[in-house]
């Protein structure tokens, strides 16, 4: 599978828009919270600098976001298209960035809410909880051979 990335522009925030709403508001509005367009709006602005949208054979399918400074990457947001999903796209990208950070000397961090089931998959490639909030866990990748990794 060639997936292929490009620096997100402007000109992709209605996209970005409706994607994470749609790839959001069920897992928000299970732990209990809210958030309308001017909330997901800043969330998409946050870091916008390394967004960058996800394409495969030239159809755009996602957004990664994802901070490369230092000895530990914050992966922000990984984002795939309804249409897109259950087809290892996902977990492609998410292992790209792992073999990337970790031949740099990096870990890898994320968050992700508590009802999300994603969570699943981040355990399945070696990320584990660090700290939990009532609404999320905080979930590191540190430089090793995670189960799954190739």
């Amino acid at each position: 599978m060639d997936i292929e990335y490009r620096k997100a522009t402007s000109k992709d925030i209605d996209y970005l828009l409706m994607l994470r709403k749609e790839s959001m508001t069920p897992h928000i509005q299970a732990e209990g919270l809210t958030q309308d367009d001017e909330e997901h709006l800043n969330r998409i602005k946050l870091r916008f600098d390394s967004a960058k949208i996800i394409s495969v054979k030239g159809k755009v399918c996602g957004l990664l976001k994802l901070v490369e400074e230092g000895d530990e990457w914050d992966l922000i947001q990984i984002q795939i298209d309804t249409h897109f999903r259950g087809k290892g796209i996902g977990q492609r990208v998410i292992k790209d960035v792992l073999k990337r950070a970790f031949a740099s000397g990096a870990s890898v961090k994320l968050s992700v809410l508590r009802s999300n089931p994603a969570k699943k998959l981040y355990e399945k490639l070696g990320f584990k909880p660090y700290m939990q909030t009532d609404t999320t866990f905080e979930m590191r990748a540190v430089v090793s051979s995670p189960p799954g990794f190739e």
